[in-house]
């Protein structure tokens, strides 16, 4: 049976939470929403008249043999902003990487090859890592599956393009042990021309301490914490917008450790109004504005700049390899599938001792990065005239004897990779353990 136009505007619902006009239909086993943001009559009638056309085989714009990707992928981004709130950076990869290839090509000319050749010039030219790359194929999918439900083109398709396989694999860096020692020791930055502690500085170590997202860090409140667990509900995203988190997973209880309950005191300073749970622990501070923040204690402390999503990645170099996959994968939020992809969380019990060895992880971390500070700070003539000082001789060899039993694999990979600085520490320290030995500490 034919819809009329008449009848579609009766099917069009106002979504509230969004300030549109709605409407959803399937065709042929395809599923499409139809959207307009103009308020009123005037926009139920479009949204009607969009999804009428799809009905009728019409596209719901007028595409001529001179229309281009650009104009195409404007409208493609402007229906995606009404699903998913991941705009900002799908545009950026469009401006970059997609836009300078094929902008400009008309879309009904547009070829297969087309989307290869911004896939591998991206790799040439900008050098991308894998993931990067596949983002931006995941753009140009979103992208071809749009033209074919919007009868333009239904014979674009990227799951024949390859990644190059000699992509670089993109590492995510994180603080090293001076570093992590510094955080963990300095607090203050420049503000208006004086010396001051930063305000977020309980922010960064706590993002370390717990392997929490920027927005998870943003969106937590003080409700969510009480004496044995932090309880991570929501994420706030770069636009400021309240999400449930970037999975499934995402909503998990980490639970107290001696690091935890510190910060959360210290932080408690400021705090604006004691009794309201809904009150954020770090402020009202955005993503845009943590970024920054976290780069000018960087600079000003002498600390090599990761971003904050890397302080993330910094409490995966600490922990990844002591706990079970389940565990830490859990204390992340990470999805983790189960036997026959049936998803589980761990049972009970699994946590217990988690709290205790979180701690003794992160000291062993930051004496190691204490004693290389120590080191570094002095040279080698100076460092003879500490021969003679037991108490330093001792902590060094402590520090360092305790990392290399947790972590032996370190020794050789600084022998045979490590930086001519880092070589010259371990020479340091092995005299300094070879003399206590010989000593009889």
């Amino acid at each position: 049976m034919y819809t009329t136009q008449s009848k579609m505007i009766s099917r069009a619902i106002w979504v509230e939470k969004k300030h549109v006009w709605k409407i959803n239909l399937q065709k042929n086993g395809v599923r499409k929403s139809f959207y307009s943001s103009v308020p009123g009559d005037k926009g139920r009638k479009i949204c009607a008249q969009n999804a009428t056309s799809w009905l009728s085989g019409a596209c719901p714009f007028s595409v001529s043999e001179r229309t281009t990707v650009d104009t195409v992928f404007e409208r493609y981004l402007q229906d995606k902003a009404l699903e998913t709130t991941n705009i900002y950076t799908i545009r950026n990869r469009y401006n970059n990487h997609i836009k300078p290839i094929i902008g400009k090509v008309p879309v009904m000319l547009l070829t297969k090859q087309d989307l290869k050749r911004v896939i591998y010039t991206a790799y040439r030219k900008h050098n991308l890592s894998q993931k990067s790359l596949k983002n931006i194929r995941g753009d140009l999918s979103g992208f071809c599956n749009y033209l074919d439900c919007a009868d333009i083109r239904n014979d674009l398709r990227t799951s024949n393009i390859k990644i190059p396989s000699n992509a670089k694999k993109g590492q995510k860096q994180a603080l090293d042990v001076s570093s992590l020692n510094i955080l963990f020791t300095e607090s203050q930055v420049p503000y208006n021309g004086t010396i001051c502690q930063d305000s977020l500085i309980y922010a960064y170590r706590f993002q370390v301490v717990t392997g929490l997202r920027p927005g998870e860090l943003m969106g937590l409140e003080w409700g969510d914490i009480d004496n044995d667990y932090i309880h991570i509900r929501r994420a706030i995203n770069a636009k400021g917008i309240t999400t449930n988190g970037k999975n499934e997973f995402a909503a998990r209880d980490f639970p107290q450790t001696r690091y935890t309950r510190m910060l959360l005191e210290s932080q408690q300073v400021y705090r604006v109004t004691p009794l309201d749970p809904h009150e954020r622990v770090f402020g009202s501070t955005g993503q845009l504005c943590y970024r920054k923040r976290w780069g000018i204690y960087c600079r000003y402390n002498g600390i090599p700049y990761i971003t904050p999503y890397e302080l993330r990645h910094t409490f995966s170099s600490i922990y990844k390899n002591h706990f079970s996959n389940w565990v830490y994968e859990e204390l992340v939020g990470h999805t983790h599938p189960g036997v026959n992809g049936v998803y589980m969380h761990p049972m009970d019990g699994d946590m217990d001792g988690v709290p205790a060895l979180l701690d003794s992880l992160l000291d062993e971390r930051l004496s190691l990065g204490r004693a290389k500070r120590m080191l570094l700070s002095k040279r080698p003539n100076q460092i003879k005239k500490h021969f003679i000082k037991t108490s330093f001789i001792q902590e060094i060899c402590n520090e360092v004897r305790l990392f290399f039993i947790v972590h032996p694999c370190e020794l050789s990979r600084i022998i045979s990779t490590g930086s001519e600085q880092a070589r010259y520490i371990l020479s340091v320290v092995i005299l300094l353990y070879v003399s206590s030995i010989r000593k009889g500490r």
